[in-house]
């Protein structure tokens, strides 16, 4: 059965009892208690670099926000082709004896916890100054999105500045009214809400057969490893050349020479981790042994990385490595396709935390660059960030695990990138662990491993793969 076909049973209502238990089988997420378009009244882009961001609107308020006392707040830009994410860490804000004027510092900006270097705000007014750009400077028309967000989302702000750069400087005075993103209403797992016909959740419907089925079930007992293969080379910040290596596991004593593969990427803030991570090697064990090539690889780490509550420019510099480097690993298997024994039509990629980052960046970079497309991308506690390009209709398909009491990578980001990828019309699924943290892989795993193993079934129409 196909997942067009899945839709039709679906909408048909044959399944009506099944889709309803998805709708109404989770838990309400909670509301924000302000969530505003302001004003925007000054953005300066330079190239020295800098960013002076100002907004004075009586809709800004601090009601029901502590960004000292609270959770991390956030600041992210979106020029159309970059997406970046810059944290404000609660430990850096102070306020006047009264609170009714909370101060950011970062005093070793554009290092330490962030590119930003001061922030103010009160009600009526915010105010941002950075050291670093978190997207280039424009050269021609261009239109920025700004998005505040105070206390890990309590109260979110949204700017948009639309004007005309040199290359050199981008500046753009008193804006227009900004809009801000709609915030899901579903429940935990429940299905987008959108203005046509509704997507079914396809994570959460098994595909029909008698077991064992392949690529739904456990269908070999031992997996064979073939280790440490160079994939290819590259540069790191350092002007050092990297060695890039993957391995591959395969099921044990499998006749099939053309299997869909997924692409494993590890985390650890992009300084650290290796393809050898525990919860990789689980994984890609479990899914050689349902009949794919799994392959786990290594790819440039930065010194100091980031967790993505203290990113600087290395930050982003590793962020950009990483994608590149999966990108690369695509292309290797594609194109060593009949050596590795791999259905170059059908690869998909995953991660946990900088892995999920990275698979996210990568499916939703498949449509500018097809060598290195992917048919699938599934991300543990990760959001689309600091990635060039815009998602497109014609990227990947993606399937989100994120807790809503991640401090890591922030709900809000998930949310984000799952609105962004359902407005360009693509399949993409949200599954919402209310009061849940950072990559809860043991707690989840069976949830993980059965919502990927039907995401992709239906995804990468693996119905029609060799069996």
């Amino acid at each position: 059965m196909s997942k067009e076909s899945i839709r039709s049973v679906l909408l048909s209502g044959m399944l009506a009892a099944t889709l309803l238990g998805v709708l109404c089988g989770g838990l309400p997420i909670p509301a924000r208690a302000a969530e505003l378009g302001v004003r925007g009244n000054r953005l300066l882009l330079k190239s020295t670099p800098l960013l002076v961001l100002l907004s004075q609107d009586p809709a800004i308020s601090l009601t029901g926000s502590d960004p000292i006392g609270g959770s991390d707040g956030s600041i992210t830009f979106d020029d159309g082709a970059t997406v970046t994410s810059l944290p404000l860490p609660s430990s850096n804000w102070r306020a006047n004896g009264s609170r009714t004027v909370f101060r950011y510092r970062n005093g070793t900006a554009p290092g330490g916890p962030s590119m930003i270097k001061v922030a103010k705000v009160k009600s009526g007014m915010l105010r941002v100054v950075a050291k670093g750009l978190p997207v280039p400077v424009p050269n021609g028309p261009r239109t920025i999105t700004v998005v505040l967000r105070l206390d890990g989302g309590t109260n979110v702000y949204c700017m948009v500045f639309s004007g005309t750069g040199d290359g050199t400087q981008f500046l753009v005075r008193d804006a227009a009214t900004g809009s801000c993103a709609p915030t899901p209403t579903a429940t935990a797992t429940a299905t987008p809400t959108s203005t046509g016909t509704p997507t079914p959740r396809l994570p959460d419907i098994a595909p029909p057969g008698a077991p064992p089925l392949r690529y739904r079930d456990e269908v070999f007992s031992d997996v064979s490893t073939t280790s440490n293969i160079t994939y290819g080379t590259a540069v790191n910040n350092s002007g050092q050349t990297v060695t890039l290596l993957l391995d591959i596991y395969e099921p044990a004593g499998d006749t099939v020479t053309a299997r869909p593969a997924i692409v494993w990427v590890h985390g650890g803030s992009f300084c650290c981790g290796t393809k050898n991570a525990g919860d990789i090697v689980d994984e890609a064990t479990e899914f050689a042994k349902k009949g794919y090539s799994s392959v786990s690889i290594n790819y440039r780490l930065e010194p100091g990385g980031c967790s993505l509550t203290s990113p600087s420019l290395t930050c982003i510099t590793a962020i950009r490595e990483a994608q590149a480097d999966a990108q690369s690993a695509v292309r290797f298997l594609r194109a060593n396709a009949a050596t590795y024994g791999i259905d170059a039509t059908r690869i998909a990629i995953a991660g946990s935390s900088a892995g999920a980052i990275t698979a996210l960046n990568v499916g939703f970079s498949s449509s500018e660059d097809p060598t290195a497309a992917v048919g699938g991308a599934v991300s543990l506690s990760g959001a689309r960030i600091s990635s060039t390009g815009s998602v497109g209709a014609h990227d990947a398909p993606s399937l989100l695990f994120h807790g809503t009491a991640d401090t890591t990578v922030p709900y809000d980001w998930a949310v984000t990138t799952w609105n962004n990828a359902t407005a360009a019309g693509l399949d993409s699924f949200l599954t919402t662990w209310v009061g849940a943290g950072h990559v809860p892989y043991t707690a989840h795993r069976s949830e993980i491993f059965s919502q990927t193993a039907n995401f992709l079934y239906w995804e990468l129409d693996l119905a029609n793969a060799a069996q």
